[in-house]
């Protein structure tokens, strides 16, 4: 018979890349997304493992903790709490509580999956035969070469620090999420990233848009309008020199603001994209705490310009 766990988290990305790893282990997941929801999924289906957020909305993971461990019945499922803050008060109550303490960061999933296996008493021999089961049942197509369990994994690694910082920027600024149908055009071929900043991004109400070459970016540019573009700089069909240079040259597409982010470091690259008229230059791994004031700033000054604008700046 299936374990079943619960994932109370009102982040997204961490749920569906926790949720996708514990069904390779053969695991049922469900989640929820606020503490009120949480404790009455854990009340009505009471699942033999339980992974809570500190921060949630409408209360936190160590009141629905402290609730669970007052019901006699529910006081016996095992709890792991997951927090970005490392304060003393939030581990001393973990630790008062019997509560598995967990901090948010790049190696998350190293971090929680030896408590699955030792608070589900998962069987190691399974392991292969589990995951195979539920990538039949939840399929994740290879992106050059790499497994669905690969991919998740350098996602968490690309989101987890800054993650944890935007986080706690968002608590103490109480930034509401956008709602003005902000979309931004993301230029990039590796598909790890991308798939990075479709998920972050999209938390604040921005959509993003991919062409993963120059030429079909340039082309989405033109006709499109983006908000704004977030450029690598090595990319099939057209370096990134080579596409900014063709947005900064077009009336149409010139006032578009466009960010760089590349694994290049070197200084004359920097150089070379800034005089060509990059709004950005960002070096991955991602910051995700600079690019996000640099793509605020871009949103909620920029405004593209309307069909009819386009055209006399195309026939002019």
């Amino acid at each position: 018979m299936k374990k079943s766990l619960l994932i109370a988290d009102d982040d997204p990305d961490v749920v569906e890349l926790l949720t996708r790893r514990c069904q390779t282990l053969g695991i049922e997941v469900d989640s929820a997304n606020s503490a009120i929801s949480a404790l009455s999924k854990i009340e009505e289906d009471v699942p033999d493992l339980v992974i809570l957020d500190v921060d949630m909305p409408h209360g936190d993971g160590l009141s629905v903790c402290e609730m669970m461990s007052g019901h006699e019945e529910l006081r016996l499922i095992p709890v792991v709490m997951l927090t970005s803050s490392s304060s003393e008060e939030t581990i001393r109550r973990c630790h008062r509580l019997c509560a598995y303490y967990v901090l948010k960061c790049p190696d998350l999933w190293p971090r929680v999956e030896p408590l699955l296996y030792e608070l589900l008493d998962l069987d190691e021999a399974t392991k292969g035969s589990s995951s195979e089961e539920s990538e039949a049942e939840h399929p994740v197509e290879a992106v050059d070469g790499c497994t669905s369990t690969e991919l998740l994994d350098t996602v968490f690694a690309v989101l987890g620090v800054e993650k944890e910082h935007s986080l706690l920027e968002d608590e103490s600024s109480g930034q509401a999420p956008r709602s003005d149908g902000a979309w931004v055009l993301s230029i990039e071929d590796d598909d790890d990233v991308a798939m990075a900043l479709r998920l972050r991004l999209q938390e604040y109400g921005v959509q993003v848009i991919r062409a993963a070459a120059g030429t079909e970016g340039y082309r989405r540019a033109f006709v499109e309008a983006p908000r704004a573009i977030i450029l690598d700089y090595e990319l099939p069909e057209g370096n990134g020199d080579y596409v900014l240079r063709r947005l900064k040259e077009s009336p149409a597409t010139s006032d578009i603001p466009v960010i760089v982010l590349t694994g290049r470091r070197e200084a004359n690259i920097e150089r070379k994209m800034r005089n060509l008229g990059a709004a950005e230059f960002l070096t991955k791994p991602l910051d995700w705490t600079r690019l996000r004031a640099t793509l605020q700033n871009i949103l909620d000054t920029y405004q593209a310009p309307c069909d009819t604008e386009r055209l006399e700046q195309t026939i002019a």
